[in-house]
């Protein structure tokens, strides 16, 4: 799992990171073509295809009746039903991948976000079908409004049958702007066109309406895909610290608001700004409560751009070792096995990779180091460990060392933390492991490291692909080199 030390009379602190990186994360993200491209252009498609789907008839019927019947109203849940199974699934799925790697807090964790958690599968599957109920009773009360008595005393059957098509899929608000806008075309041309006939007035302002409506549909597509995508974003981070913490790789953590602080935070979010509250905890967001859970985190309303950070107050207990060791057997045993008279790279690099060859397929973890001076050190552990004491006499600045991962061990397919921590407080030049798939390397080459790896790939991986991008992300914010190959 790990190569730790020991720091002489060291308490390991909580970690805290700064909330603007929390917030630019969240920020590119809803800025990012998986929320403003495709799932905009899939909602555009869908409510069109709604408009069409009804008859002009079945409009006629609508407006003499003053009500739209049970039936299209059961239709029009079904559309949303198989929008949610077809599309909005998948969305929410990759914004839950995307906020799993939000919190700096998990930053070079080996740790992959498992998507058939019982925490994932729930909310997804609820907030669907709280969905598919609001859009529903939204596209029904839109309607409804454009049925009131007063309009259709004020228009014909046919034009507020032509009318209501291009308002499905707006809000009761958006409807009614969309009335008002023809209202307004035609009593302006009458004033302004006194000759012209009343069906080409009437012709001219239905075409001005469709398209006011489909820019219309167009913002609230935007508003959708991003508060939407926003939700299961913030669920991501949440369930991602989560299944850290039943990993043991976090330990007690508190969630802390975080908001632009700009001129465009509402009051409310300004408010909550910086506060604090345990994990199962509601913040006091006002208003009423959207979905179930929805005090528990950002977005607190359509478009807020807020985030929360995770702040570790008590750290876990690793491995059933603390980082200051209460019995001296459980130290690392360490033998010295020779020295390099030669301490070029590449004579210190193929003694690695020999060493390697004899320690890949050991139970137990070791370790083996190679000083800049050539003294060559091998440190035995357990099955999860390599642990370090500061005292041991290795001189680890500028030293090389790999380890073993063996098979079933805590942290397999790439480094753990702990490994980075013991690469960077300790100034390795190079640090390598190996296990039963990959050769992993961190060096202080920030050229030598691999490319991002994309959703796509990670969503048809096994799932050591996401702890592969962790680690590549954290590298590059670190400034170090990171590569992984086959072995």
């Amino acid at each position: 799992m790990a190569i730790l030390i020991r720091p002489a009379k060291r308490v390991r602190k909580a970690r805290t990171k700064n909330s603007e990186e929390v917030l630019k994360r969240l920020e590119e993200y809803l800025n990012s073509s998986n929320v403003t491209g495709e799932p905009v252009e899939i909602l555009c498609g869908f409510w069109k295809d709604q408009q069409n789907a009804i008859s002009y008839q079945e409009l006629r019927q609508a407006v003499q009746d003053g009500y739209i019947d049970q039936k299209t109203l059961q239709l029009w849940m079904q559309d949303y039903s198989v929008l949610v199974a077809g599309s909005l699934q998948s969305i929410w799925q990759d914004a839950f991948v995307a906020g799993s790697f939000s919190q700096p807090i998990m930053d070079g964790m080996a740790f992959s976000l498992d998507m058939q958690a019982p925490g994932i599968l729930n909310w997804i599957d609820q907030h669907g079908a709280e969905f598919v109920t609001n859009c529903t009773q939204e596209q029904k009360d839109a309607i409804a409004a454009l049925l009131t008595k007063k309009m259709r005393d004020s228009h014909t059957v046919d034009e507020l049958s032509r009318l209501i098509r291009p308002c499905i899929g707006l809000t009761e608000g958006d409807a009614k702007a969309a009335a008002r806008f023809y209202d307004n075309i035609v009593i302006n041309m009458r004033k302004d066109h006194p000759r012209m006939k009343m069906e080409s007035i009437r012709q001219k302002a239905l075409d001005a309406t469709q398209k006011y409506a489909e820019k219309k549909h167009r913002q609230r597509a935007m508003m959708i895909a991003q508060t939407e995508s926003a939700f299961a974003y913030n669920q991501g981070a949440d369930e991602g610290v989560r299944q850290a913490q039943a990993e043991n790789l976090l330990g007690t953590v508190k969630k802390r608001w975080s908001s632009s602080g700009d001129e465009n935070v509402c009051d409310m979010c300004n408010s909550l700004d910086g506060t604090e509250v345990e994990m199962d905890a509601d913040f006091d967001i006002k208003g009423r409560i959207l979905f179930a859970g929805h005090h528990l985190l950002p977005p607190a309303h359509p478009r807020c751009g807020c985030a929360v950070e995770y702040v570790e107050v008590e750290p876990p207990v690793l491995l059933g070792h603390n980082l200051e060791v209460q019995n001296q057997d459980e130290l690392a045993e360490v033998t010295y096995i020779g020295s390099l008279e030669n301490t070029d790279d590449d004579m210190i690099k193929s003694s690695l990779e020999t060493y390697e060859k004899q320690i890949a397929e050991s139970s137990i973890e070791n370790a083996v180091i190679i000083t800049k001076d050539g003294l060559i050190w091998q440190c035995i552990g357990s099955k999860d460990a390599v642990l370090l004491d500061a005292d041991m006499g290795i001189v680890l600045d500028g030293a090389y060392a790999t380890h073993n991962h063996p098979i079933g061990s805590l942290n397999e397919y790439s480094f753990s933390k702990y490994d980075i921590d013991f690469f960077m407080e300790n100034d390795l030049k190079i640090l390598r492991g190996i296990d039963e798939k990959y050769i992993y390397e961190l060096s202080r080459n920030p050229s030598m490291r691999d490319k991002h790896v994309s959703l796509e790939e990670m969503m048809i991986s096994e799932g050591d692909l996401a702890r592969h991008e962790h680690l590549i992300c954290y590298a590059e914010r670190l400034g170090i080199g990171y590569r992984r190959w086959r072995r």
